[in-house]
Formats: C-alpha cells, structure tokens, sequence
C-alpha cells in the first residue's frame, strides 16, 4: 500500500469517525432537550394546581389543562407568540391562570405562573423557570423561601401602585439580601399580569 493512498484511508477514517461523533452529539442533544422540555412541563402542570384558590384545589390537573383558552394580545403579559391561559371553574367559583415571563431578571427570563380569582385578588403565584444566582436569586423559588407566597389576597385594590415595589424603594415587598433585581422583575411582572388581567378578562368571569 502506498503512503497516499494510507493517508486516503486515514483521512477517509477519520472523517467517518468525525461524522458519527457528531450525530451521537446531536441525538443525545436532542434527547436531552427533549426530556428537559417534558420535565419542565410536568412541573408546571403541578404549579397549576399551586396557584389556585384552596376552594379549586381539588380540581384535577387534566380538567385544568383542559380549561385552557386562548389568550387575546399575550405581549404585555412578555410573550411574542400566541399563548394560552387557564380558567378554571367550580360551581360559583373561578380563577384564572395566566403564563407571564419577564427579561428583567438577573441572568435572564423568569416564567411565572399567575392565579387570579373573579374578584381580582391574586390566589397564587410560582416561579417555573429562571436562571438567577443560586444562594441569591434564587429565593422566588417556593421550594427556597416563602417570599413568592406574600401576593397571595393582592390586587390593584388592596394595594396601591407604590405598594407595588421592594421595601427599600418604598414598597411592600421584602428584597433579598444583595439581590434586589430578582424580586423587582417578579413584582413588575405580577403587577402587569393584574393590569392584563383587569384590562382583557375581568368582564369574561362570573361574579362572586
């Protein structure tokens, strides 16, 4: 064998060695984001049932996923596509369940899940990604702190617009120690989704 035509097999070699490294990566890629995906929606099928009012907490998790309806212009709720929310309904009592992500997190988006009752007020509220700090931001986590459960019985009534802030910028809400940009991104996004909520759903919900 000649040595061009042993540096052809190598190289032939090498490059089919080359091409099944990479299609190993992109399958195990692929399978990873996909089983990343399905674990991500399992938890938020549970944060469902989380936000909802103790008096729907009995409602199971196919009858909430099958509340769901389409949500009129999702952008101010941070969204750039069409989005669904959830309605969820027991005798004369109701809530609705909106998705809301907010960039002005730390590290980046933070996806929330949003409860609120017929009369306004907020029955719940659970982080179901982020990317803050750990040991800082992470504290809007309900599995880190109880601080995300301090809007729980909120709404534009109880609480005025400069209520709606951390305690040192003169609002209501707690901060973490040096990490104010987390909570401050959840306290807007919370905000805006009762302001969504009032402006685009509150006509739609029967009254209590």
């Amino acid at each position: 064998m000649t040595t061009q035509h042993a540096m052809l097999r190598g190289a032939l070699a090498l490059g089919l060695f080359a091409l099944v490294t990479a299609g190993s990566v992109a399958l195990t890629r692929a399978v990873t984001e996909e089983r990343i995906a399905a674990h991500q929606l399992a938890y938020q099928h549970r944060q469902l049932q989380e936000v909802l009012p103790a008096s729907l907490a009995s409602v199971p998790v196919q009858a909430v996923l099958e509340s769901a309806f389409s949500l009129p212009d999702p952008t101010p709720l941070g969204h750039r596509t069409p989005q669904e929310g959830w309605r969820v309904q027991q005798g004369s009592e109701a809530a609705t369940i909106l998705p809301v992500v907010t960039r002005q997190g730390y590290n980046g988006e933070i996806r929330l899940l949003v409860a609120i009752d017929q009369s306004g007020k907020l029955t719940g509220v659970r982080v179901t990604h982020h990317q803050e700090t750990p040991g800082l931001g992470d504290d809007i986590e309900r599995s880190r702190s109880d601080w995300i459960t301090s809007f729980n019985g909120l709404s534009l009534e109880n609480l005025p617009p400069s209520g709606w802030a951390v305690s040192k910028e003169g609002g209501e809400f707690d901060s973490f120690t040096g990490a104010t940009i987390t909570p401050r991104a959840v306290i807007n996004a919370v905000y805006e989704a009762l302001h969504y909520y009032q402006r685009e759903l509150a006509q739609q919900e029967p009254k209590p």
